[in-house]
């Protein structure tokens, strides 16, 4: 998990991993190491409502006494996150309605007891949108780009004066980020392609990510994301076309084996992301048959 110092005439954190001692301890380490004292960074801007990148945010406020920022959108989903039981039990009727084993489904509500690394989130102090500009200092600003996909309330960040983007999960180098459908009943992939593209146009060079190495042009790597999702949907809808299939069977069809609970589960959001994908685009079709969820290619 990277977190980046921007310096100006205030300090900026941007995203700070999970809540742990050892985690804590590294982070004000760095930032000793670098000439800051932990308690004078201003502001922490958050890419994102997963707990690797918000899971400490709680502590630094109350522990520095800084600002915490993040995307308008994140308001109304940290009930969400923040109800463990309630997404135990929307990870269950996953489970049922798109066809996992029954031997399988207890990984998929293992979530019911919440994580000592993921404490209860507060709203942020400051919420930003599209558009707006972060000020660093009088001639420079952190650009907002809101990049859903990976998360509704994804934010992106543009340096006015080196060009350089924070991707947070957008853009990773070696791995391309879970796109998981949630309860919104939203188009999430085509909210993160169209994201991407957005990069794409921007022509977007230096990025640095939430996770790896630098990316040295990230509107190439967007293409090549956009690219793997491509064949990734070209290849479900070949399972779908011979017969109609749970979204279970197409994971099965579509990702290595020997997936272990947590994998699975991530999986089956991102194949019902992808065949909900190809339903808005009326490629497929889907019906109940015997309390399940079935899949099949369009006639059309």
């Amino acid at each position: 998990m990277n977190c980046y110092l921007i310096e100006g005439a205030e300090l900026t954190l941007l995203d700070c991993g999970v809540d742990w001692k050892e985690g804590l301890e590294a982070l004000e380490s760095g930032l000793r190491m670098v000439g800051f004292r932990p308690e004078s960074i201003d502001r922490l801007i958050v890419t994102h409502l997963h707990p690797d990148h918000v899971g400490m945010a709680p502590r630094l406020s109350e522990r520095w006494n800084c600002q915490i920022v993040m995307h308008e959108r994140s308001v109304d989903r940290i009930p969400r996150y923040n109800d463990t039981a309630a997404f135990a039990e929307s990870m269950r009727a996953l489970a049922l309605r798109h066809g996992v084993p029954e031997a399988m489904r207890p990984g998929f509500v293992d979530v019911a007891t919440r994580a000592p690394f993921m404490p209860m989130m507060r709203d942020p102090d400051r919420v930003v949108a599209d558009g707006d500009r972060i000020p660093l200092d009088d001639v420079r600003w952190l650009d907002v780009l809101h990049t859903p996909g990976h998360e509704a309330s994804h934010i992106c960040l543009r340096d006015s004066l080196t060009g350089i983007l924070f991707s947070g999960d957008h853009v990773l180098p070696r791995i391309t980020p879970v796109i998981m459908v949630d309860d919104e009943g939203t188009d999430v992939l085509g909210d993160y392609l169209a994201s991407l593209q957005r990069l794409v146009e921007l022509d977007v060079g230096l990025t640095y990510p939430a996770h790896g190495g630098i990316v040295e042009h990230g509107a190439r790597r967007a293409e090549q994301i956009s690219l793997h999702h491509d064949r990734r949907l070209s290849g479900m809808l070949d399972v779908v076309s011979l017969a109609p299939r749970t979204a279970w069977d197409v994971l099965l069809e579509s990702y290595r084996p020997n997936l272990n609970s947590i994998e699975q589960r991530l999986a089956l959001r991102e194949t019902v992301s992808h065949l909900e994908h190809l339903r808005t685009r009326n490629q497929v079709t889907s019906f109940p048959e015997h309390d399940l969820w079935f899949y099949r290619r369009s006639s059309a």
